[in-house]
C-alpha cells in the first residue's frame, strides 16, 4: 500500500454541544472512535483518483471516564507524518481543567475499481456488460493482472470457466484468437491508418502476435491493444 502525505498536520475539531460532560462512559468511547474516524477520512477528502478508502478504527474501552467531549478544545493529529496502512490517531483535549490524550490505532484500506463477473462464465463465452460489474476490492487481495475497465475487455473471449464473484483477469481473456478478423492500426506520429487482417495466433492484451493484412497479404506483428484489435508503429 503507498502512502500519502497529510492534507494537515492537526485538524482541530468543534462541537458546539455545551460544556457539558457526557455521562455515559459507552458514549463517551463511540465519540472518540467518531473522532478518529473522521480526521482519517478527512485526509482523503480531496482525492481525484478513483479509490475508496475503507477506514477502521480499534474499539475504545468503554470503561474509562475520558473526561467529556472537550468542545473547543478538542484535536486530532497522526502520530507520524504519512498515513500508512496502520495509524496511530492521538485525539487532545487540551482544555485547563481535566485535560486528556487518547491515542487509538486507525487502520486504512485501499479499494480500487475492479472487473468481477456477475455470474458463472462458461470457457469460450463472448464477454457482454451483462456477465460483469465495477466493484472496490482492496489493493491487498487484488493484482496486478485485474481488468479495472469493464469496457476495455467487452468482446474478448474467455479462456477458461470463471466463476461468479471472481476478479476478472487478463490471463483469463483472449481479445484475440487465431484466425479471427482483425483491425490494424498503424500509427505514426502524425498519422493513423487503419485496415484489416487477419489473426495468425492467439492473444492477450498486450501481446506481440502476427496479423496478415488482407489487401498485402504481408504478416506483419502488432501489439493487441483491444478485443479484435492491433497496432503497429512505424
Amino acid at each position: 500500500m503507498k502512502t500519502f502525505a497529510l492534507v494537515s498536520v492537526v485538524l482541530v475539531i468543534f462541537f458546539n454541544l455545551g460544556v457539558q460532560k457526557c455521562q455515559a462512559t459507552v458514549q463517551e468511547a463511540e465519540f472518540l472512535q467518531n473522532v478518529a474516524k473522521q480526521y482519517m477520512l478527512a485526509q482523503f477528502a480531496d482525492n481525484k483518483d478513483d479509490i475508496k478508502y475503507e477506514v477502521k478504527v480499534s474499539r475504545v474501552d468503554p470503561n474509562r471516564d475520558y473526561g467529556g467531549k472537550c468542545p473547543g478544545f478538542l484535536t486530532a493529529q497522526l502520530t507520524s507524518n504519512q498515513i500508512k496502512k496502520s495509524n496511530i490517531v492521538k485525539i487532545i483535549c487540551s482544555r485547563k481543567e481535566n485535560p486528556y490524550t487518547v491515542s487509538i490505532p486507525v487502520n486504512v484500506i485501499v479499494k480500487r475499481p475492479t472487473t468481477i463477473a456477475t455470474e458463472n462464465i462458461p470457457k469460450g463465452t463472448i464477454l457482454t456488460s451483462n456477465l460483469l460489474s465495477k466493484q472496490y476490492v482492496n489493493e491487498g487481495l487484488n493484482t496486478s493482472s485485474a481488468v479495472t475497465n469493464l469496457n476495455s475487455i467487452l468482446g474478448a473471449k474467455v479462456r477458461k470457466d470463471i466463476r461468479a464473484g471472481d476478479v476478472i483477469k487478463q490471463s483469463d481473456l483472449c481479445l484475440i484468437a487465431k484466425g479471427d478478423i482483425v483491425t490494424i492500426e498503424a500509427v505514426s506520429a502524425n498519422m493513423q491508418i487503419k485496415t484489416q487482417g487477419v489473426a495468425l495466433e492467439e492473444g492477450k492484451l498486450n501481446d506481440l502476435i502476427s496479423v496478415r493484412n488482407s489487401k498485402s497479404k504481408k504478416v506483419i506483428q502488432g501489439i493487441v491493444v483491444s478485443p479484435n484489435t492491433v497496432r503497429v508503429t512505424f
